[in-house]
């Protein structure tokens, strides 16, 4: 009796239904989550710049890793321990006597404590060789948004309208954020807050040289020249009173070429100008202009107000100071 063509026929129609099966099944398992374009398996990866983010201070530009302002909280330091300081002489205390130099600039730092600047304690001291420094830990409590304020721009605003600030500065860790205030006002009594314009800069210069609104006091207008920043590294920027869209328009360096200029992380200082007259502000490093703006918007600052320096929330970090000085302007 022949009983092979029965045989076959049943176990063709049994692999059939369990490849249906298989198959079903298959179609409902999840689909695997896409990596991010650029990104590596396993490491973050680096994604469009989002409104409020700040990225490398040009029109268009993409952000880094860098959580909230600076991506502070990603430690870039690992092999390096960050001590705060024990003590800040002389913080707090007003220094009496303004004296300009022959050029017209008053030196702010006296080359030995803090006299004449006014911060949180225990994050601000001066070093032995003289040098201003801010330094910042990881733990709770060791790294807060605040600033080291110049107390007779605190007490005389007005006389700060109009002004020439040169400081010389450099990073000794790879990751932090700063930045010089200028038309400042106090938003954060609690912890010395100051917001306004600012004269950015950070260790990794993606945004070193641009202009920065700090907490929207000059109601940041970000979108108007579709970057973080009011005003760009490598651009003029023109807002009118009108209060129409900002308008840019390079500057003779591009952002990338400025970027060359800067000194690295524990190198030699930069030497920052920031010129503040009238509607008009430029901040050039190291001989080069970097950005420059133009601001009669209505919600331009156009009063005098608080020169700082920042200290940024976040990780540790460590950055210098010297030769901080100002002119007051016609």
């Amino acid at each position: 009796m022949n009983i092979s063509a029965p045989i076959s026929l049943t176990r063709i129609t049994f692999v059939a239904a369990l490849l249906v099966t298989s198959m079903s099944v298959f179609a409902q398992q999840p689909t695997p989550p896409q990596q991010p374009t650029g990104a590596t398996p396993g490491q973050p990866a680096v994604t469009p710049e989002q409104p409020g983010q700040r990225g490398p201070g040009g029109p268009g530009g993409q952000a880094g890793a860098r959580g909230g302002r600076g991506g502070r909280r990603i430690n870039l330091d690992s092999a390096m321990v960050f001590v705060r300081p024990t003590e800040s002489p002389g913080l707090g205390s007003e220094m009496k006597k303004l004296k300009a130099d022959k050029d017209g600039f008053i030196s702010m730092f006296n080359g030995k404590d803090l006299t004449g600047w006014d911060a949180l304690p225990k994050f601000w001291s001066v070093n032995k060789e003289g040098v201003i420094e801010c330094v910042e830990t990881a733990e709770r409590g060791g790294n807060i948004q605040s600033d080291l304020i110049w107390i007779d721009s605190q007490k005389n605003p007005e006389k700060y309208t109009n002004v020439e600030i040169r400081v010389k500065y450099r990073w000794i860790s790879q990751g932090g954020n700063s930045g010089v205030q200028f038309r400042g006002k106090m938003n954060v009594d609690s912890t010395k807050h100051i917001a306004g314009y600012q004269a950015d800069m950070d260790p990794a210069n993606n945004f070193t040289g641009a202009i920065y609104d700090e907490s929207t006091l000059a109601g940041r207008r970000t979108k108007d020249v579709q970057s973080p920043h009011i005003a760009p590294r490598g651009y003029k920027t023109t807002y009118l009173a009108d209060g129409g869209a900002g308008k840019t328009e390079p500057l003779a360096e591009d952002a990338k070429t400025l970027a060359t200029f800067l000194k690295p992380v524990k190198g030699e200082f930069n030497d920052m100008v920031i010129v503040v007259n009238g509607s008009h502000v430029t901040v050039t490093i190291n001989g080069h202009l970097f950005s420059e703006l133009i601001d009669e918007n209505p919600s331009a600052l156009k009063a005098g107000g608080i020169v700082a320096i920042q200290q940024h929330a976040g990780a540790g970090m460590q950055v210098q100071f010297k030769d901080p000085m100002i002119k007051f302007l016609k």
